[in-house]
């Protein structure tokens, strides 16, 4: 754990942790209160549905505004814009009538652009701040801090809006961002080394980048398959699964989402404990990880005992963690450092729409074929992603060193 007492590392966790808590903890409590300022789900999943279309707006712009500013300025006015625009959400959302609940979608809409300018710039940063042999460890530190920060989001997010004011929740959320922009202060980054890392690309040459790079296609292929898959550990679904299939009550339900959780968390401490073996078995640990959560699905599926499949959702964390860890450094060590803002915003803007539509897809497999058939097609899904990575030569033997920067 050494590299977290590095500076930048540590300002960079801290600051990307807080930003997720805050938007989770938004995300949340707006979506509540508009359900009970509407009564309608229709207008409460409208603040995903906005969300995701700023994601995508977001994507055409970022390559541009991330060549003109340095990577220290964008993600700091993005922590500092968020916080502004969840002043003008609570304001917006304390008035009465349609008209109150169209100017909160477009507070939603600039509140989520603004933040989609956050990861993109995240991801290409790390680069600069860590050498090329500590990636996977400083990956694996932020990914342990960032699920430790949105499990408490997602668990404090519910009981707060019951238990304190609509008001303090978001103002809370504010605190956060302001807090979020300052540790970013703390980088101690060269400027023009930043701003030679961007290049100024058109969308349509960002998205032939990401199509024609065989491993970039590929691992976002697989990201796509994995988000359809991953989809059936949505609560409903899995709720189904636990009283239709295992006849068990919301209690194994909470005990599934937790061991999850744990497993995941565990994850990203192997990851950063071995990373000096992770970093030389890369495309071997990705491949490895897909089919074992292909047969770790397979298992839960058809296992009779909720104590089995407990045990399943702990052991699928380490590996989905793992792999994807692998996957971002991956990414990091074979997109060149000049595109590497472009093409992650693109694939971010195909991937955060996709991921809505998923729960979509597999809610209506679970309704129209059952709870357990949809956990069997995930983990069809899942050896479908082992496959492609297998077929991937440039993946499946992966090596570092032809990828030096």
């Amino acid at each position: 754990m050494q590299i977290i007492h590095q500076k930048n590392v540590f300002a960079l966790l801290l600051s990307q942790s807080l930003q997720s808590l805050a938007g989770v903890l938004v995300t949340i409590v707006l979506m509540v209160r508009v359900y009970q300022m509407t009564d309608s789900v229709f207008f409460s999943g409208l603040i995903l549905s906005f969300m995701s279309f700023a994601s995508v707006a977001a994507s055409f712009c970022i390559s541009a505004a991330l060549h003109k500013l340095d990577f220290k300025k964008v993600l700091a006015g993005a922590s500092l814009l968020r916080a502004v625009f969840a002043m003008l959400i609570a304001y917006s959302v304390s008035q009465n009538g349609i008209s109150s609940l169209i100017m909160t979608l477009l507070f939603v809409f600039c509140f989520s652009f603004s933040g989609a300018f956050f990861q993109p710039a995240r991801f290409a940063l790390l680069p600069v701040i860590v050498s090329k042999e500590h990636y996977v460890k400083a990956n694996g530190v932020i990914s342990l801090a960032n699920q430790l920060f949105l499990t408490a989001g997602w668990g404090l997010g519910g009981f707060l809006t019951y238990a304190v004011s609509f008001e303090f929740v978001v103002g809370s959320a504010i605190c956060l961002f302001v807090f979020s922009g300052a540790f970013i202060s703390l980088l101690h980054v060269n400027d023009e080394g930043t701003k030679s890392t961007a290049e100024t690309a058109s969308a349509r040459s960002v998205w032939k980048d990401l199509i024609t790079t065989p491993i970039v296609r590929d691992i976002t292929v697989m990201d796509m398959i994995e988000a359809l898959a991953g989809s059936v550990w949505s609560s409903a679904i899995l709720l189904a699964f636990t009283v239709a299939v295992l006849h068990e009550t919301e209690v194994w339900w909470g005990i599934f989402n937790a061991s999850y959780f744990i497993g995941a968390m565990i994850g990203s401490v192997i990851a950063i404990h071995f990373s000096a073996f992770f970093e030389r078995n890369m495309g071997y640990a990705i491949i490895f990880s897909s089919l074992v959560m292909s047969v770790l699905t397979f298992f839960f599926a058809v296992s009779p005992l909720p104590f089995l499949c407990a045990l399943a959702c702990a052991a699928m964390g380490p590996f989905y963690q793992v792999r994807d860890i692998c996957q971002e450094t991956v990414l990091q060590e074979v997109i060149p450092a000049h595109k590497r803002i472009g093409i992650m915003a693109a694939k971010n803007a195909l991937l955060t729409p996709w991921s809505g539509v998923t729960y979509s897809i597999m809610g209506l497999l679970a309704d129209a074929a059952g709870a357990k058939t949809a956990f069997i097609s995930a983990g069809v899904l899942y050896g479908m992603t082992f496959l492609i990575a297998l077929a991937q030569p440039g993946l499946s033997r992966y090596k570092r060193e032809k990828h030096a920067n």
